[in-house]
């Protein structure tokens, strides 16, 4: 049994997964982390407009898109290559996307991850590089740019931004964002 219409219950999913998405990369850059409040506060959104909206079968599809996410980015935690709170904001944003769509922002946040780290890895390592340039001009013999990228390529990069990338680049590619943008017909 349906309780409300679609378009308001993916225009509801679309604006709450927005601001957590914005809320999640504020606190990622400020302080390395992501705080399990606003992460189980969007599990719980998720879980709770779709049940509303759909019933049973909404939230089934909300768990379904939290356990797709969960899946898809375990490994890399356990792997340690990434932390906690990354995946446990994949797995709120799969409760609102559901699985498949879960699965493709995984996907396209991994990808935004990659060029992200690159770019973060080597601007990292110019700064070292740049910092090890002594007064006449010669780099350190030690702290040359190898030396510089594998030290940048130890430090930690903040991953929500990579995977709020992702999330919207799902929500754009399957028409989610389409209540939220103005028509220019």
């Amino acid at each position: 049994m349906q309780l409300t219409d679609p378009q308001s219950t993916t225009l509801a999913a679309s604006v709450a997964l927005v601001f957590v998405m914005a809320l999640a990369v504020r606190q990622d850059l400020a302080t390395h982390r992501i705080s399990n409040v606003l992460s189980l506060g969007a599990l719980l959104a998720g879980l709770g407009l779709h049940t509303f909206a759909l019933g049973f079968d909404g939230f089934l599809f909300a768990i379904a898109g939290a356990g797709a996410g969960t899946c898809c980015l375990l490994p890399l935690y356990l792997g340690r290559g990434m932390g906690a709170g990354d995946v446990k904001l994949m797995a709120a944003a799969g409760s609102f996307l559901g699985p498949l769509n879960a699965v493709i922002a995984t996907l396209l946040s991994l990808a935004f991850g990659a060029v992200i780290a690159i770019v973060v890895v080597a601007w990292r390592a110019r700064g070292m590089r740049t910092a090890a340039v002594g007064a006449d001009g010669a780099i350190a013999s030690s702290t040359g740019f190898r030396a510089a990228l594998l030290q940048a390529g130890k430090q930690r990069i903040p991953y929500a931004a990579a995977i709020a990338l992702g999330v919207l680049a799902t929500m754009w590619l399957r028409g989610m964002l389409e209540p939220l943008l103005p028509s220019f017909t």
